[in-house]
Order: structure tokens, then C-alpha cells, then sequence
């Protein structure tokens, strides 16, 4: 009960007077503070806050001034008059989580592994039936160097192939890339439009690999950089030619 009332905003001790108002009806700051071992000052001071949270009134006994606990049903109506007014201010609250959503967030990584973060990145924001733009990303070069990649690209294709997610990858034309499952569509391009630095584009992040010593990942999230980047990727594909 004490848990559920703290969510009107009441302390432990004004649940306490609150209660004691409750069980022992009308009475003076005197009594109550008998009740519950509170000094008079601090009792006095505790109700007229729960006067003002409209959870005790005043009455006048002999000229004096008393309190007594509002009916507990009033809690129901102040609980239900704070969801109207929750309601009032959720279009304004969700215009902001929208515009907070345009802003631009920012990571990095680095070091040898980057790619298992990448990986587990893509799975973990794209839905399913999800689409990924490949730019400059050299599997054959990446296994040849690492004895692990292998490794953790095939158990991403797999967890790829499950939520039927199809990619579309663009390489520099000395790539080796006939192994590449059939979820993917590849073209090429000249080895001059290629050099150390790849991206990807999934759902509303973008995933740059700059490839050196050591190996950055720089995830980029954000809605219009990522429609940017799928706008310059397809006028890349148009450019590219099938092997």
C-alpha cells in the first residue's frame, strides 16, 4: 500500500500522517504527532503539503484548526485526471522523440576484430525481409589476412539467410567474390574508385571500415545520412558491371 502511494508523489512520512489521518479520523497536529512520533513543526509543515496535493482538509473544531484525510476514492480521481492530462501532452511528447530521433549518433571502434561488432550490429538493427548496401567491403581479402573472419562471416550469413536478408555489394574489380551466398548481388567497379575505406548502409545506420593499423569501425546513425548514402550507393550500382 505505502509503495503505491509513493507513486502520487508522497514521501515515507507523509504516507505515515496520511495513514494515521485515515485510522484515527479528524485531528490536530498534536494528536497525530503523538500517533506517529513525529515532532508537531514537522507534522504541521507534512500537512499542509498533503493539503495542497488535495489529499487532506482542513476543519475547524473549537476554533482550532484540525485535519481529516480526503476520501480514498479521491485517489482514484486524481489517478485518473493525471492520465488525461498524460494524454494531452503526448502528441506534443512524441513530436519530440521524433525530432530526437533525426539527431545524429555517432560510435567508435577500434581494432583487429571490428567486423565481429559489425556483424552483430546488422542482425541486431535490421528487421526482417531487411536490405544491405555494400560498398568497397573485401571478404576474399579480409579471410586471407585473418584466419578468423571466415569464421564469423559464415555465422552471420547464417543468422543473414533466416531473417531473409538479401545484400547488394559493390567491389573493386580484382576481387575474388565468386563464394559469396546467393542472398547477395554483386558488381564491380574499377580498382581506382576503391581504397581503404568501406561502408554499409542498413536500415538508418551507416558503417564505415577504415582499414589500416589499427582497423577503425565508425557506426553512424541517422536516418538522412543513411538515405544519403543509399542515394550515392545506387548511382555507384548503376555505374558498376556485372563480372
Amino acid at each position: 500500500m505505502e509503495e503505491e502511494l509513493k507513486q502520487f508523489g508522497l514521501t515515507e512520512n507523509e504516507i505515515k500522517i496520511y495513514l494515521a489521518l485515515l485510522k484515527h479520523g479528524t485531528s490536530s497536529p498534536s494528536k497525530i504527532a503523538d500517533k506517529t512520533g513525529f515532532s508537531r513543526p514537522y507534522v504541521y509543515d507534512a500537512l499542509e503539503r498533503l493539503r495542497e496535493k488535495e489529499i487532506v482538509s482542513i476543519v475547524f473544531k473549537d476554533e482550532k484548526k484540525n485535519f481529516t484525510a480526503t476520501d480514498p476514492k479521491r485517489l482514484e480521481v486524481m489517478a485518473l485526471d493525471r492520465v488525461d492530462r498524460i494524454r494531452d501532452i503526448l502528441p506534443a511528447l512524441e513530436k519530440m522523440q521524433k525530432s530526437s530521433k533525426d539527431e545524429i549518433k555517432v560510435e567508435v571502434f577500434k581494432g583487429r576484430y571490428i567486423y565481429k561488432t559489425f556483424f552483430s550490429d546488422i542482425i541486431s538493427t535490421l528487421k526482417k525481409d531487411g536490405e544491405i548496401l555494400i560498398f568497397g567491403f573485401d571478404d576474399a581479402f579480409l579471410a586471407k589476412t585473418d584466419p578468423f573472419f571466415k569464421l564469423y562471416l559464415d555465422q552471420y550469413y547464417a543468422k543473414a539467410i533466416k531473417l531473409n536478408i538479401t545484400e547488394r555489394l559493390i567491389a573493386k574489380k580484382s576481387s575474388f567474390l565468386d563464394d559469396c551466398p546467393k542472398i547477395t548481388k554483386k558488381r564491380f567497379l574499377p580498382d581506382k574508385y576503391s581504397g581503404n575505406v568501406a561502408f554499409q548502409v542498413y536500415g538508418n545506420k551507416i558503417g564505415m571500415l577504415l582499414w589500416g593499423t589499427p582497423n577503425y569501425l565508425i557506426l553512424i546513425e541517422s536516418q538522412k545520412v543513411a538515405d544519403s548514402y543509399r542515394k550515392q550507393f545506387e548511382i555507384l550500382w548503376e555505374k558498376a558491371k556485372e563480372r
